[in-house]
């Protein structure tokens, strides 16, 4: 039964951290993504990240004692390896092994249990009641003292691109490291092994069209990964509701294949292509065609930072000439350089 509870708080906490982490995201919070690649406010990154469990890992046992509880208190620090062993599981399954910072992560990790240990040994342990003895605050009125400090000195940290080359008023392309292009690079090979023949047959090899397309399947796959395409699945033979499936996350209230989604995605937004093709005003298509699949605005930056990466790595990119004019506006490049 403790090891239940232990599994469930870890699972709670995983949950916790990832709602502290989207709400912390517009103050500098790492949050993974193949367009943003923030380096900005890094010790609210490691306040949030190592601190975050230590904390939830006191409440937890100060819940416990006020309870009496104490049953649940032993080996309490497994939970804190459960959460560890949670988070990176899930990067082994949305396939990200081979694009995350495993520099960073190790840091993070060894942190935690180095000083969640600490705390255990020597804090946890000793002390029967956690609770806050308000009598005595002394030691709680430095503690703000010292956040306050901390929150002066994060405002103060730098928020924006380094190279006055590629600064804009609204916006920037950010610098793609290397294993992001790596992991772009190989998935494109992946992806047209799997989807180029379907694709070219239904968009008559228009490659500026093509790169939208694998553009798109990239990230979805990025964000979609198969086991939880195998899960959306699931969930439409059971609930008949219209969902997003299959790599091109085409909707549907019927279960539908990877392949399935690539040719209703595909057949769907050439359509449109073709549609906008005709107007007198071409101006912003290819984002226009984005945005049919997706009308979110990061959405579209996102495709187009991928499509210069994969059109970065072409030796012939006269191809792209089109499209390589709206990625330039997009960033607000003023050239572009290989």
């Amino acid at each position: 039964m403790t090891t239940v509870i232990h599994i469930v708080l870890a699972l709670m906490l995983f949950l916790i951290q990832n709602w502290i982490g989207s709400k912390a995201y517009s103050k500098g919070y790492i949050r993974f993504s193949l367009l943003d690649d923030k380096d900005e406010a890094l010790s609210l990154n490691y306040v949030i990240k190592v601190f975050g469990p230590i904390v939830y890992l006191i409440i937890c046992v100060a819940i416990f004692q006020y309870f009496k509880l104490n049953h649940f208190i032993g080996n309490i620090l497994n939970v804190v390896y459960y959460y560890l062993i949670i988070r990176l599981t899930l990067i082994f399954l949305y396939e990200r092994a081979t694009i995350v910072n495993w520099l960073r992560i190790a840091y993070y990790y060894a942190s935690i249990i180095i000083i969640s240990t600490i705390i255990y040994k020597n804090f946890i342990n000793s002390v029967d009641n956690l609770l806050p003895d308000f009598v005595q605050i002394k030691n709680e009125i430095w503690l703000l003292i010292i956040i306050f400090i901390y929150q002066i000195g994060n405002g103060f940290e730098e928020k924006g691109p380094n190279s006055h080359l590629t600064e804009t008023i609204n916006a920037y392309l950010p610098e793609i490291k290397k294993r992001k292009r790596k992991y772009i690079i190989k998935m494109l090979e992946k992806i047209k092994r799997l989807y180029e023949k379907t694709i070219n047959e239904l968009s008559n090899s228009d490659n500026s069209f093509n790169l939208i397309i694998f553009s798109i399947l990239i990230f979805e796959n990025f964000n979609r990964p198969r086991i939880i395409r195998w899960l959306e699945r699931i969930w439409v033979r059971i609930t008949k509701e219209n969902t997003t499936q299959g790599i091109m996350q085409t909707s549907s209230d019927k279960p539908i294949s990877d392949i399935d989604s690539v040719k209703l995605g595909t057949k769907y937004l050439y359509d449109k292509y073709s549609e906008l093709g005709k107007d007198k005003y071409k101006h912003y298509l290819f984002r226009r065609i984005i945005k049919k699949h997706c009308p979110d605005r990061k959405y579209i930056r996102q495709i187009l930072f991928i499509a210069k990466a994969i059109v970065d790595n072409q030796q012939n990119k006269d191809n792209y000439s089109n499209i390589l004019e709206e990625i330039k506006s997009e960033f607000g490049l003023y050239d572009y350089y290989d």
